[in-house]
């Protein structure tokens, strides 16, 4: 039995320590980044000229070219627009009887904050350098005219695209009472429509 036991003992000490290793995981991480590429579409009517008689033009778009790598769950897609005033930076966008309206305004002579509260009061009669016209036309994907970040914009949801084009087109006609061959001077009148993609908490 001794024998035995040396033996035992022997083949313990000579056998290889496997059940107190040293363990050493090594982990290996990238992140993929919130990735959203906009770009603007070249060849589209982002200028015209305006009709001095009637305030008529040969039509207006703004056509946006979107690359995600997340859909309205990880966005939100907001098409929002901006005139300069005399005072600042204004919202372009307004609602009259349910429907949207953009203003453009004279970059030569800015108009006065006043002449956009004007138009935006659903009664325009003195807005001087400031024309309103209808948005006829939203496509790519489905859009609501709503407030975000206290801002009356467009949202666009994907409804899981994560590659689509969105388009914005502008009426002819102006608003009644916003175009005025003696109260709009000559010069560029001029909305920047700004689409912005903002990442999901």
């Amino acid at each position: 039995m001794k024998h035995n036991f040396i033996i035992f003992l022997i083949l313990l000490l000579t056998a290889p320590a496997c059940s107190g290793a040293a363990v050493l995981d090594s982990r290996l991480v990238t992140i993929v980044p919130a990735a959203a590429v906009v770009k603007s579409v070249s060849g589209i009517k982002n200028n015209s000229v305006i009709d001095p008689q009637n305030g008529f033009h040969s039509g207006l778009e703004a056509v946006f070219d979107i690359k995600t790598n997340g859909d309205d769950s990880a966005y939100d897609f907001v098409l929002s627009s901006a005139i300069e005033t005399s005072h600042g930076v204004k919202n372009g966008y307004f609602l009259k009887d349910g429907k949207l309206y953009l203003m453009l305004s004279n970059k030569d002579r800015l108009p006065l904050s006043s002449a956009v509260f004007d138009i935006v009061s659903g009664s325009p009669e003195n807005n001087p350098n400031i024309i309103a016209y209808p948005v006829v036309n939203l496509s790519g994907g489905e859009f609501k005219i709503q407030n975000y970040n206290g801002e009356l914009c467009c949202r666009i949801f994907s409804g899981g695209q994560q590659e689509m084009t969105v388009a914005q087109y502008i009426g002819s006609t102006p608003l009644t009472r916003t175009y005025s061959i003696e109260q709009d001077s000559a010069g560029m009148y001029e909305a920047v429509l700004t689409l912005n993609i903002y990442r999901k908490p």
